[in-house]
């Protein structure tokens, strides 16, 4: 929440949808401020294709009056148009198989002038023109951005997009060190995470969608 600035404030009286909460995720953490009374009057989404696998297996997020669980894609979002106030994707649109389509399903279930938050590993931007490539040495994002790319398909559906915040990959794991990789039992799986400090950065953005049209 910090680095989306978001405040507890701005939870109340929300629906609230976590694309690719995984078994867990921001969902997780909203649903037990609910519960603990820190915010009041939210519902919860939480969206993931494994999500039926999280339910039976491991089963951290339960279902109640307050939290919905939806075993969805991104890309295909099995609610309302216009019934969401707030979206919160993590590291998801580099993962995903269509962004395009993610974030018009994000605009479509949005209501208007509601709220994006995605946040992405971006690639920065002296490496633009190679980023194409680099899904096959990083094969877990077979997507790579920088800033302008990403934000060009924000543009298409959402009117005003911030950068709230943005992170080295160091910065967030610190492990991924030169030292580390010899430490490793597999050497070229921590030499690309080193790799990574150099060529990814965590950004955090804050879209909000376009008002409705006549």
């Amino acid at each position: 929440m910090e680095r989306n600035n978001l405040n507890l404030e701005d939870l109340n009286n929300k629906t609230i949808l976590d694309i690719g909460s995984g078994p867990g995720g921001v969902a997780k953490g909203i649903h037990e401020l609910l519960i603990s009374g820190e915010i009041s009057n939210t519902k919860v989404i939480a969206l993931d294709p494994l999500m039926d696998f999280y339910k039976n297996e491991i089963g951290i997020l339960k279902e109640d009056e307050n939290l919905k669980l939806l075993t969805n894609k991104g890309e295909s979002i099995e609610l309302d148009n216009s019934s969401v106030d707030i979206i919160i994707s993590t590291n998801v649109l580099d993962h995903c198989e269509d962004p395009k389509n993610l974030i018009s399903e994000a605009s479509r279930v949005l209501k208007p002038n509601g709220l994006f938050y995605p946040s992405v590993h971006l690639v920065y931007g002296y490496l633009k023109i190679v980023s194409p490539l680099i899904k096959y040495f990083d094969t877990n994002h077979p997507h790579h951005f920088t800033r302008s790319m990403l934000e060009k398909k924000l543009k298409l559906h959402f009117k005003e997009i911030k950068v709230t915040n943005y992170f080295s990959i160091k910065h967030d794991q610190k492990k991924f060190t030169f030292i580390n990789i010899f430490k490793q039992k597999n050497f070229f799986r921590s030499f690309k995470r080193f790799l990574s400090n150099y060529v990814l950065y965590t950004c955090y953005f804050k879209c909000r969608k376009k008002p409705e049209t006549l």
